[in-house]
């Protein structure tokens, strides 16, 4: 009796997992990034979420050769970073991990380990860093706190480098002037809004953002504030000559 119920356990257990498919969502398969530092997120079809230590997901990302796929690559390669006992759908490519290179193409994989044996793999990505990256000097650190230095703006735009531990549908921000006003605030893109001086958000690409403030935009000091998903606010200050 005991046996037929340690099998129909296991069955069931082969069961549950094998409904689930884990998903890589960003960067997607071929993307091309603009940061040394990417955040790697994934999703798990089923969503039977890891709550226990005998569970959790691992990955590995590698530096891929020429003419190399990504499965083979995270197969073969050594691992520039393999982390183990993750259990949310995301992280940040660690700054203490080898620094990934403009001009390479790197691959990733997540596998999800139970009772250390792996029971479930994503299919494996290949993405690069282009070798004209956008230098990060530009852009500007978002703070959780203003760290009291005045950032130069790039004629009447507003640079900043945004990593979001929660990715939000729609990026909110705000403005204001010396005099602390708040100047209205548009995501989209329209021409028409510039020549209104309202300020556009646009999205360079990866976590790259400029705010341009428009032509009629006068010297002096300006805060950026931008909001997250969990309406957590971080903010910058910049001068525009």
């Amino acid at each position: 009796m005991k046996k037929s119920s340690f099998l129909l356990t296991l069955i069931l257990f082969s069961f549950a997992h094998a409904q689930e498919n884990i998903v890589l969502n960003f960067p997607e398969d071929g993307d091309t990034i603009y940061t040394y530092n990417p955040m790697l997120a994934w999703s798990l079809l089923g969503d039977i979420p890891v709550n226990n230590n005998r569970e959790f997901y691992r990955i590995t990302l590698v530096e891929l050769q020429k003419n190399q796929d990504a499965a083979s690559g995270v197969l073969m390669n050594t691992p520039l970073m393999r982390m183990d006992h993750l259990t949310q759908y995301q992280i940040l490519y660690p700054y203490d991990a080898p620094k990934l290179k403009a001009g390479k193409h790197y691959g990733w994989q997540i596998v999800k380990v139970v009772n250390q044996v792996i029971v479930d793999k994503s299919e494996a990505f290949e993405f690069i860093i282009p070798l004209d990256i956008i230098p990060s000097s530009q852009y500007y650190k978002m703070k959780v706190k203003s760290d009291g230095n005045i950032y130069a703006a790039v004629g009447t735009k507003l640079k900043f480098e945004f990593v979001e531990a929660h990715q939000a549908t729609e990026l909110k921000f705000k403005v204001f002037d010396e005099k602390n006003k708040e100047i209205t605030g548009n995501i989209e893109r329209d021409k028409e809004d510039q020549r209104k001086n309202i300020p556009i958000l646009k999205h360079i690409g990866s976590n790259f953002y400029e705010v341009e403030l428009g032509a009629a935009a006068k010297p002096g000091i300006y805060k950026l504030i931008v909001v997250d998903a969990l309406k957590k606010k971080y903010e910058l200050k910049y001068r525009v000559q």
